[in-house]
């Protein structure tokens, strides 16, 4: 076999094994949605702070579960799909609960290290902050699937930029963003877009119960 097919095969078998990560942590994520009635409740603007707290929590161990499914890659740098909890929390509850998120997922990889560190620590930090104003903007309504696909790309695209400006040698980040940056570009845009047609099911189905509450467009 040549080295360009050898190479294709392994490109290939990340995208799927990143992909596979993300059916994963979407399986969990959907059951969460489908019984926490804590959960439910934050997603409604019912919540009280100790719903927020839990809300956060949650969502904070699953972006924490999103870099160890990842796929370690060059110079220390992990492809994985940490950035679709934040950013699906800040959709969903808005600047503040988006940023905490972030802060528990980006303050994780810290500790994770390699070369990129800070920088894809402060993407974290950042999907779930802009998440949350978008939310702000879009005046609480959970916007639409496709919108949040398109915006968790930008998140991503986000992400390689601050690679290419915080990572030194700059051949180190172009290979960083090179060979990690296309799959998370993918994948957390699925991811993100999988979790919100999750929660848009949620408020049609159990909007209708809860006593004074219209169902968000």
């Amino acid at each position: 076999m040549s080295v360009l097919g050898t190479a294709s095969e392994s490109v290939l078998g990340g995208y799927l094994q990143l992909f596979a990560g993300t059916e994963i942590f979407i399986f969990v994520f959907m059951e969460i949605v489908s019984k926490v009635e804590t959960i439910q409740r934050v997603v409604f603007k019912k919540a009280r702070l100790l719903d927020n707290i839990i809300f956060i929590l949650v969502f904070g161990l699953f972006s924490i579960f999103g870099s160890y499914v990842g796929i370690p890659g060059s110079y220390g740098a992990i492809t994985n799909i940490r950035d679709v909890a934040p950013i699906v929390a800040g959709l969903l509850a808005g600047p503040y609960v988006g940023l905490a998120v972030g802060l528990i997922g980006g303050i994780d990889r810290l500790f994770l290290g390699g070369e990129s560190y800070v920088a894809c620590s402060l993407a974290t930090v950042l999907a779930g902050l802009l998440a949350g104003m978008v939310h702000r903007l879009n005046k609480g309504r959970l916007i639409g699937p496709v919108s949040a696909m398109a915006f968790g790309a930008g998140i991503e695209l986000l992400h390689g930029g601050l690679v290419l400006l915080l990572v030194r040698p700059f051949t180190d980040a172009v290979e960083i963003v090179r060979t990690s940056i296309p799959e998370m570009f993918i994948a957390v845009a699925l991811g993100v877009g999988i979790g919100v047609v999750i929660f848009h099911d949620v408020i049609k189905v159990e909007g209708p119960k809860i006593d004074g509450h219209s169902t968000p467009e």
